[in-house]
């Protein structure tokens, strides 16, 4: 399986409400038949540069089953503009899953979980029932990173524009019909799938979203030569759009903010 094809694969859930404290991040885990690194970091809201680092990894693809990874601390990779937001998400309850699975698919200590929800570890779970689940910020913005590496655009750009966007909410949908965490267009989706992407991109999936719009930003910077205020520009308002009629003031402002956003970023966070 190719890179790009593990990045699609990793999982993100919807969004919701309320913060709750760092400790609800597994600190420790163990690798299954099957892991990568890129799996593990994305589950566990931390990257693969973190991990190789943490853990001594010599050869990041040579992993295997029973072997102990530790999970740094995800929280220290947060830009400080994702402070005050909301940092849980909505997961539907599939077809024999407890909280233990629940907890190892989001990366989330299993305790911490079940308090979130206020029930026991081993509370029998039903097809259909809603778990709160804490960590998405750092879930989102470890796909958000690795996402950015893997296609060539610096992370803290991707993070601003998805930020910018929709606050890193994959459940966000506009008035335009702009979907998911980096609102790409269905029809901008179909076009980044046939000439860039080379498969069909589903952006309700938060992992195609972010891989459709890192596409797009990464298009845009080659087609401007890396300037990034112009595709800022062709990103928000649309290049067929500011070729005839030149940047509307929103794109204006939308350029400053994404902008401000990467500065806050390079200040605050503590590494990439």
């Amino acid at each position: 399986m190719t890179t790009s094809s593990r990045l699609t694969a990793a999982a993100l859930g919807a969004t919701a409400v309320a913060t709750l404290p760092v400790s609800v991040i597994a600190s420790t885990y163990v690798v299954r038949p099957g892991d990568t690194l890129l799996d593990i970091a994305a589950r566990h809201g931390t990257t693969v540069r973190s991990l190789v680092e943490s853990n001594r990894i010599d050869d990041p693809e040579r992993i295997h089953a029973g072997q102990m990874l530790r999970i740094p601390d995800p929280t220290l990779a947060l830009p400080a503009y994702t402070r005050a937001a909301p940092d849980t998400e909505m997961h539907a309850v599939q077809r024999g899953e407890g909280v233990f699975e629940a907890a190892r698919q989001f990366g989330v200590d299993p305790t911490a979980l079940a308090r979130a929800n206020g029930i026991g570890v081993n509370a029998p779970l039903a097809e259909g029932d809603w778990l709160v689940i804490p960590g998405r910020l750092v879930r989102c913005n470890a796909l958000l990173t690795d996402t950015a590496g893997v296609v060539g655009v610096e992370p803290r750009l991707t993070r601003a524009v998805a930020w910018a966007e929709s606050g890193w909410r994959q459940d966000l949908v506009s008035l335009t019909g702009a979907v998911g965490i980096m609102q790409i267009e269905r029809v901008s989706a179909e076009w980044v799938s046939k000439n860039i992407a080379g498969r069909r991109l589903e952006i309700s999936l938060a992992a195609d979203n972010v891989l459709a719009g890192s596409l797009l930003i990464r298009h845009l910077l080659d087609t401007h030569d890396g300037d990034v205020a112009a595709t800022l520009a062709g990103y928000y308002q649309g290049q067929d759009s500011v070729a005839a009629r030149g940047l509307y003031e929103d794109t204006v402002r939308y350029q400053r903010e994404v902008t401000s956003l990467m500065e806050l970023d390079a200040a605050s966070r503590r590494f990439v």
